[in-house]
């Protein structure tokens, strides 16, 4: 495979570390390369053996035949031994390779910008990780079954030149052009084949979109809409595809053209030399029983090169998604601060999504421990500051600072362990609710756990459950309502124990009174940890320490509520609008 390696330095550094991922398993991949070279060893001498016996049988040589059907036999016998050693140790190369870079890959696929999913969709890089690995895997074991094939059909290539030059030649000629078609045929579906995945990543991207949308899709009456999307994408896939197999056909035809002719060809040119005594019936027959070896060994050449295409491709593909050019990876810095105190403070921060500025200009200053609510009307920034803070979108240097310290210079340890939020649809994992639980702290106690529950009004809910605590929830939660969705995910912070704690809209769909409740939870909480809380009910936030007004992506007035009611124009607008 590594006989392929151009010159490109990039290329290069990719084959060095996906060698390093076979290199890694010694033991297989000794026992691999020696199986290997003894097989194609066995390959070289097969083709004579078979051929002398060939022979042997039309001359009646009795003797000859009993002698070469043991050597065969012995031979036969040894090459079995030797394969099952070989399958055995390609197999788990196979699979240890592909999980290594299976996991390796998933590792990258964490480091990944937010951006690069909005733009698209998660089914993309899933169809990637998931096929990929097993492609870049498979060609060890597909190169040397094409390699042995490609040895072993030289040899009778060999035998045949012994036998005739003449013949020869002509199988060189015929091979030459079957070797131009294959590598035409290889160009071809190199470049059909980068549009067809393409188009199904597309394809797979909006079907993910679509199974986790189904409720969604059910209750608004989109599902005629999303079967014609789907059926109309797999039908761009299905023509393109048919379009592939179309000109593979074209190809396959021309083979067979040239493969028929040859068979002719051999014939006639045969019985010429026959009749010229330069050739016997029996190498006639020799040559006539192997013909189509010739053209296997043309066809394997072109398969080798055929997979070296995919292996590439492959690689592409892969890469894309790890060297960060393409798709750019989260970059932290390297202070690492354990347990932060919780201040916090934005300078003249600017920001955008796809070229729209949402934040213009934004500054302010959180001290530690405070609670403060952000209000304002939907669209204007709110949830971008969130989205900052706890950096799944990053800004220039000098713009955001958590304990008086860059955020850009912080690693990411320092980040998501002291940050939590919780949105107004968090994700609840299909495990039961303890395991939902413990995720975020798998050392805590059961005591420790129920007694986080009972703050956020979770406990009791839990309790009327068959299962108590290990209910399983099913996918993203199904089987609980809005509110306990939402009390499950504010356990899951408390749990984690973050200095700072982000809600965004995390209680809009509990009822009042658990609302209150889990607000008193809060209240009591807050000495002890910096709550931010994005709310679009003001009775929500009135109690904070501050609340800061966003509007179309600039901070208009900050204050306490009664102050804000006093002299914010734009918050006595969204409080009236509530009593209302």
């Amino acid at each position: 495979m590594l006989l392929f390696v151009g010159y490109n330095m990039k290329k290069s550094k990719y084959y060095k570390l996906i060698f390093s991922y076979f290199t890694k398993y010694k033991m297989f991949l000794t026992i691999y390369v020696l199986t290997s070279v003894l097989t194609i060893g066995i390959s070289t001498i097969r083709p004579f053996l078979s051929a002398k016996t060939i022979q042997a049988i039309t001359e009646i040589n009795i003797s000859q035949m009993i002698l070469l059907s043991v050597i065969l036999l012995i031979v036969s016998a040894v090459e079995e031994v030797i394969n099952t050693f070989n399958n055995h140790s390609s197999n788990r190369l196979q699979d240890l390779v592909a999980l290594d870079i299976k996991s390796d890959v998933s590792k990258e696929l964490f480091r990944l910008e937010t951006k690069n999913f909005d733009k698209e969709g998660t089914g993309f890089f899933s169809s990637r990780i998931n096929g990929e690995p097993n492609s870049i895997a498979w060609v060890f074991s597909s190169v040397r079954y094409n390699l042995l094939g490609v040895i072993s059909s030289f040899g009778v290539l060999i035998y045949i030149f012994i036998i005739s030059y003449k013949i020869g030649v002509m199988f060189l000629i015929l091979s030459t052009l079957i070797f131009l078609l294959q590598y035409k045929r290889t160009k071809m579906w190199e470049s059909t084949r980068k549009e067809i995945n393409e188009l199904s990543e597309k394809y797979s991207s909006n079907f993910s979109e679509i199974i986790r949308g189904i409720r969604d899709i059910k209750v608004l009456n989109l599902k005629d809409i999303m079967i014609n999307k789907t059926v109309s994408e797999q039908t761009i896939i299905t023509n393109t595809e048919n379009k592939l197999r179309i000109k593979e056909r074209i190809y396959d035809t021309l083979y067979w053209v040239i493969k028929a002719t040859a068979d002719f060809l051999v014939v006639i040119l045969g019985i010429y030399l026959i009749t010229r005594n330069e050739l016997s019936g029996a190498n006639l027959l020799v040559i006539y029983m192997y013909r189509s070896n010739i053209f296997s060994f043309i066809q394997n050449i072109a398969r080798i090169y055929d997979e070296y295409k995919r292996f590439n491709l492959s690689i592409e593909r892969l890469y894309e998604v790890i060297d960060g050019e393409k798709y750019p990876k989260e970059k932290f810095g390297n202070i690492d601060i354990p347990k932060i105190n919780g201040d916090i403070e934005f300078k003249k921060v600017n920001f955008g999504y796809n070229e729209k500025q949402v934040l213009n200009n934004v500054s302010f200053k959180i001290k530690a421990n405070e609670t403060i609510g952000f209000v304002g009307k939907s669209g204007q920034g709110k949830s971008t500051i969130f989205n900052l803070l706890s950096k799944l979108y990053s800004v220039d240097n000098k713009s955001i600072f958590i304990d008086k310290t860059d955020i850009n210079d912080l690693n990411e340890q320092t980040i998501r362990k002291n940050i939590s939020v919780i949105t107004q649809d968090p994700y609840i994992f299909n495990l039961s609710i303890k395991e939902n639980l413990k995720l975020a702290n798998p050392n805590i106690t059961d005591e420790e756990m129920i007694e986080k529950c009972k703050l956020c009004a979770l406990h009791d809910f839990v309790e009327t459950l068959e299962e108590g605590y290990d209910t399983k929830v099913g996918e993203d939660g199904v089987i609980l309502s809005g509110g306990q969705k939402q009390r499950l995910a504010i356990a899951r912070a408390l749990i984690k124990d973050s200095e700072i704690i982000l809600l965004d809209e995390a209680t809009s769909s509990l009822d009042n009174e658990t609302q209150d409740y889990v607000h008193e939870s809060i209240r009591k909480i807050s000495e002890d940890y910096t709550i931010l809380i994005i709310a679009h009910r003001l009775s929500t936030v009135k109690d904070c320490d501050r609340i800061i007004v966003v509007d179309d992506g600039k901070i208009s007035d900050i204050g306490t509520h009664n102050e804000l009611i006093k002299s914010s124009k734009t918050y006595k607008e969204l409080y009236k609008k509530e009593l209302s």
